[in-house]
């Protein structure tokens, strides 16, 4: 079977996965609600701002991560969100994963120069 056909393969499995079908089901949940849509929407992108600011070793405020901490609250209470917010969390290792096989599989595809830095 050739790779590409393979590749198909695994995203048709993945879209036909318990994981990723329950993950659709409480993202439309969350989609129906306008009030749940948006304490989801602004708890990941509060999320994001902050790992964004992380990952570029700024500091992060007091205030910034007292205001995640209070979206997280809400989102934590409210089961709709909660679920959601799970079932990403589970696809979203599900396709790190995936993503890690394949990365150590083809881990001598690196170029030169690039080897050590996989070490």
């Amino acid at each position: 079977m050739a790779t590409t056909d393979l590749a198909h393969e695994l995203a048709r499995t993945l879209k036909e996965s318990d994981q990723f079908k329950h993950f659709l089901k409480s993202k439309e949940k969350v989609m129906s609600d306008a009030n749940n849509h948006k304490m989801v929407r602004e708890f990941q992108l509060k999320q994001w701002e902050i790992r964004e600011a992380q990952m570029l070793e700024q500091e992060i405020s007091e205030e910034k991560q007292q205001e995640l901490e209070r979206l997280y609250s809400l989102v934590s209470i409210n089961p709709t969100a909660r679920e959601y917010l799970e079932a990403e969390f589970e696809v979203s290792c599900m396709v790190n994963d995936i993503q890690k096989i394949i990365g150590e599989a083809i881990q001598d595809a690196l170029p030169i120069g690039f080897e050590e830095m996989n070490s």
